[in-house]
């Protein structure tokens, strides 16, 4: 690849103005609406899982956490705690500090992660050519997760920019570092795992094994503040209880507009008589195939290493996709994972690694993953009386997007024949 002329520096240097110029206004009404947030939204449940934990008691405690809110008067309830325990030094530094403030800190923390994530993938990702940059940018500008992350103070971005650090650092062939990033952001989340089993499919066995040994140190390490017992609640009671829904006793409903998952609809083909709290016996058989089968298909189709860095990055992304197709609850927050295929998928139409057919469900998928979903479901709701299907489609199109990306990035991640560019 040629560098750009002057015309184009001139175009890419505006825009980076421009979406910087979008992202702080998008940024500015966040950090109003998070002024006007009392109760610190799901960062309470690590607020309080923390002190619970430091006092010796069990964060997992659906009723101890929701009476330690309630005794600062800010809250009438929290969401449960169903993290991994190591999850609970990444927050310990929160036990000085109140949860307001502890929450508006963790929003310009969570906005430094974002920008640590994009410009690390920005740099591993460099030779794909400068659709990369440029899809990035529209991503800080246009992605609605972003500030989304920020407000209801989540951890979906220190955790994308673990496993973005780390998976750049197996391709430069670092594997120990590589091994550390994502063992640490698999004690963090749970569906970082997904890539090291990647690796795994791929015999990497070094990076795979400082994973595992990094996820099993950080968990002693985590100990004075966890203690065992507690731990083994998590893998014994809480973890096995994701797969049909019952997060710890997580009251938000399956049926959420929010809610992008294959679960989604499947809760609503075979729907409980009461709360959809908790996936109805059908419905969990029709996911846990549905989520198998999404995973071997994975598995097959990327049996083989990539042949090249366009490759490795189709990969990349369809693992990332994967990652909101499995769970039973995939919210907006958690749509940050589509910037991995977004991306790639991107620059392989730009570089004509994907046909020419795929512009047009990418681009669909591009703007369905980017509009602020308040818009689409006030959109839904208006359409709803009279246009039931458009409204479901409107409902629907998030998840549409994530397996648009999905297919586009296994398409890629296949893919072996170079281009002119690549030549």
């Amino acid at each position: 690849m040629t560098a750009p002329g002057w015309r184009g520096r001139i175009l890419l240097a505006a825009l980076i103005l421009g979406a910087v110029a979008v992202h702080l206004s998008s940024l500015q009404g966040a950090w109003r609406g998070a002024q006007r947030v009392g109760g610190g939204n799901d960062f309470a449940s690590y607020h309080y899982a923390t002190r619970l934990a430091a006092a010796g008691d069990d964060p997992y405690d659906v009723g101890a956490l929701r009476s330690a809110a309630r005794r600062d008067g800010l809250l009438r309830g929290v969401h449960p705690f169903f993290y991994p325990p190591p999850f609970l030094l990444s927050t310990a530094w929160t036990l000085p500090l109140s949860l307001r403030t502890a929450y508006r800190t963790w929003f310009w923390l969570d906005e430094l992660a974002a920008l640590l994530a994009g410009l690390a993938l920005a740099r591993w990702w460099r030779a794909l050519g400068p659709a990369v940059p440029v899809a990035l940018l529209v991503v800080l500008a246009a992605l609605d997760a972003l500030p989304n992350n920020h407000v209801m103070g989540q951890m979906n971005l220190p955790v994308l920019a673990l496993v973005v650090g780390g998976l750049w650092a197996d391709a430069r062939e670092r594997t120990t570092l590589a091994g550390v990033l994502l063992g640490v952001a698999c004690m963090l989340k749970m569906a970082p795992a997904l890539f090291v089993a990647w690796w795994l499919l791929h015999r990497r066995w070094r990076p795979v094994a400082v994973a595992v040994a990094t996820a099993v140190a950080v968990s002693v390490l985590a100990l004075p503040l966890v203690g065992l017992a507690h731990q083994l609640r998590f893998y014994v009671e809480v973890l096995p209880g994701f797969g049909s829904g019952s997060y710890n006793g997580l009251s938000v409903g399956i049926d959420l507009f929010g809610n992008h998952s294959l679960a989604n609809l499947f809760d609503e083909r075979w729907p409980p008589d009461g709360r959809h709290v908790q996936l109805t016996d059908a419905a969990r058989r029709a996911t846990t195939a549905t989520v198998l089968a999404l995973v071997t298909l994975t598995a097959v189709a990327l049996r083989r290493a990539p042949a090249d860095p366009m490759a490795r990055a189709g990969q990349v992304g369809a693992v990332s996709a994967l990652t909101l197709l499995v769970p039973v609850y995939t919210y907006e927050h958690h749509l940050v994972w589509l910037v991995l295929p977004a991306v790639a998928v991107v620059a392989a139409l730009v570089r004509r690694r994907l046909a020419a057919a795929w512009w047009l469900p990418v681009l669909l998928a591009w703007g369905a993953w980017c509009v602020p979903l308040v818009d689409l479901k006030a959109q839904a709701t208006a359409l709803a009386p009279d246009h039931v299907a458009l409204a479901w489609l409107l409902r629907e199109s998030k998840l549409g997007a994530v397996l648009v990306l999905y297919a586009a990035a296994l398409v890629v991640g296949r893919s072996s024949t170079p281009t002119l560019e690549d030549a």
